[in-house]
């Protein structure tokens, strides 16, 4: 229902952090998977019918149940899929040292296995 609140708010403060900090460099993907997971998740909603543009907006959410709901489904899911995208990027930021190794031995090793 609102699960895509809370990874585009993590894209919003990453991409105030990014232009702030122009050094971070390793921010901007983290920064881009996270507006990418927000957008497709607001274009799932979309799709599914439970986000409209006329008020409650949210089909899913009773205005009549309280905030309870929604901030439950922003912390819990929305919460889940924003660690589930940071856990990405941190195997992401793992790998890339060791996939530039890889081929920098390839590299290396190439003209000795043609001879």
């Amino acid at each position: 229902m609102a699960c895509f609140i809370t990874p585009l708010a993590v894209a919003i403060l990453l991409s105030i952090v990014e232009r702030a900090a122009p050094g971070w460099r390793s921010v901007r993907p983290l920064s881009l998977l996270m507006w990418g997971g927000g957008i497709g998740l607001m274009a799932d909603h979309v799709v599914n019918g439970e986000l409209v543009p006329w008020p409650p907006f949210l089909t899913g959410w009773s205005p009549a149940a309280g905030l309870y709901p929604l901030i439950e489904e922003m912390l819990f899911t929305g919460g889940l899929i924003t660690v589930s995208i940071s856990a990405f990027w941190g195997a992401f930021l793992l790998l890339i040292p060791r996939l530039r190794a890889a081929t920098l031995l390839t590299r290396i090793r190439e003209p000795f296995r043609s001879g």
